[in-house]
Parts: structure tokens; C-alpha cells; sequence
């Protein structure tokens, strides 16, 4: 590791993705009675094709907890529908992000993602039993969970891993040569966000094919109010075959 990577290595900030899964709430909604919570595992869930949150819930946590194994970031926190994961360096958050979110529509799981660098505080985490309360600490934060969030938030459509300038800015300045992926420029400015990470990159034709696919199968059984997150995600899927920096 040299230059800016090592910089970045030897400060107290951190990298951070902020993962949300998409439709969640309204797939609870419409079966407000049949959250299985415990249908973690692929065994599991498969059986309850008359549960689409259980199966959706389980499926993303089975992505997310794989690639944390695999790929080991510095922390990694998994609440319910959403997702952290801290790492030292921008070109490591970015790339597993861009792999995650390949698995993600491998899987035909529709995920939005935030990046954001900055301070990064945890406390760890607790269990404690008040009278007839259960209590459940996971404490951490810090600007690089803000500017995460608040990317991930910040009014675009579609499957994509948006960058907060706090991340953007940085991985400008790191040397090609030490980069694992680029990140374009997304057509408009969007709040913080002037850029997002190229996911695309890496796959050969058959692959980008089966992601382009399965986007489109999504959009199919999805209602029309969100159609425009399939539409956005496939603009977006076809800048980064592009490979136009805006």
C-alpha cells in the first residue's frame, strides 16, 4: 500500500457503506402477520414462498453476512432491513460495495447503498434486562455514518452505490494505479452526492446480461409507483458500460 492508501491506513477516519434494503416496509405491510425474523438461512427461507419479507429479509442478510465474512471489513453492523460496513481505505469500501451489489441483483434483491468517509467511534455492543424491558445497545457513529446515510438518502433512484463528497473527494486524489474501481459521475447533482460507484466493472457480457435481466424481472412484478427505480437502475448500469466519467 503507498501513497494516499497508506495516509488513509494510518488516520482515525473510516470508510463507511450504508446498505438499506429497498420495498421492505410495504412488503411488511401487506403481510403485517407472517415475519418470520428467525429465517436467516437459504434452507429456511426458500420453504416460505408465501412470505415474500421473510424470503426478501433472509436473502439479504445471507449476501450481507457472506461478504462480511469473505471480505472482513473493520466492523460491520446488520440491523433488520439495513446495513454498515467500516474499512480503512475508500477502494476497499468501494469494491465491496460493487460486489455486493453484483450479488444483490444476482439475487434479484433491490438494495441502495451510501458511502461516506470521516470519524468513526464505536463502542461496541450490549444486552441488558430492565423489569420486563430488553434492552439492545449498538453504539457507534461519527461523520462517516452521517455522510453515509445522507448519501445513500439523497433523492436518487435506483439500485446504485451513491458517494458522499466526503468519499468522492478523497478518491480523486488516490493514484489509479491504487484504485480497484472507478467511480463516474452521476448526471445531475444530488444533495452531497456527485458521484457513484461503477459496479459493472469487471463483469464480462454474459454476466452484465444476467444483471440487465434480472433488473428487468424485478420491474415486472414490481407496482407502478416504483417503476422508476428499474429505469434509473438500468440508466445507470448502461453509463458504467459506458465508462463515461460525465
Amino acid at each position: 500500500m503507498a501513497g494516499m492508501e497508506q495516509n488513509v491506513f494510518e488516520s482515525q477516519n473510516r470508510a463507511v457503506v450504508y446498505l438499506d434494503l429497498l420495498g421492505f416496509a410495504a412488503l411488511v405491510e401487506a403481510n403485517p402477520e407472517q415475519l418470520a425474523t428467525d429465517a436467516i438461512d437459504t434452507a429456511k427461507w426458500q420453504t416460505l414462498t408465501s412470505d415474500p419479507a421473510s424470503e426478501r429479509l433472509a436473502a439479504f442478510h445471507e449476501i450481507v453476512e457472506t461478504k462480511i465474512v469473505t471480505e472482513q471489513p473493520n466492523h460491520a453492523m446488520v440491523f433488520s432491513d439495513c446495513a454498515f460496513g467500516v474499512f480503512y481505505t475508500p477502494t476497499a469500501c468501494a469494491e465491496f460495495s460493487a460486489i455486493l451489489m453484483q450479488d444483490f441483483l444476482r439475487a434479484k434483491v433491490p438494495v441502495r447503498m451510501g458511502l461516506g468517509f470521516g470519524t468513526f467511534h464505536s463502542g461496541g455492543t450490549s444486552t441488558s434486562f430492565t423489569g420486563r424491558s430488553t434492552v439492545v445497545r449498538s453504539m457507534f457513529g461519527g461523520t462517516s455514518v452521517v455522510r453515509a446515510v445522507t448519501a445513500e438518502g439523497c433523492g436518487g433512484k435506483g439500485m446504485r452505490i451513491f458517494a458522499h463528497s466526503s468519499f468522492s473527494g478523497l478518491y480523486a486524489k488516490i493514484g489509479r494505479a491504487e484504485r480497484r474501481r472507478e467511480i463516474l459521475r452521476v448526471p445531475s447533482q444530488l444533495k452531497s452526492v456527485s458521484h457513484e460507484v461503477d459496479f459493472a466493472y469487471g463483469l464480462n457480457p454474459q454476466e452484465v446480461s444476467n444483471l440487465t435481466e434480472n433488473i428487468k424481472q424485478m420491474a415486472h412484478s414490481a407496482p407502478a409507483e416504483v417503476q422508476d427505480h428499474y429505469a434509473e437502475t438500468l440508466r445507470a448500469l448502461s453509463r458504467m458500460l459506458e465508462g463515461s466519467d460525465g
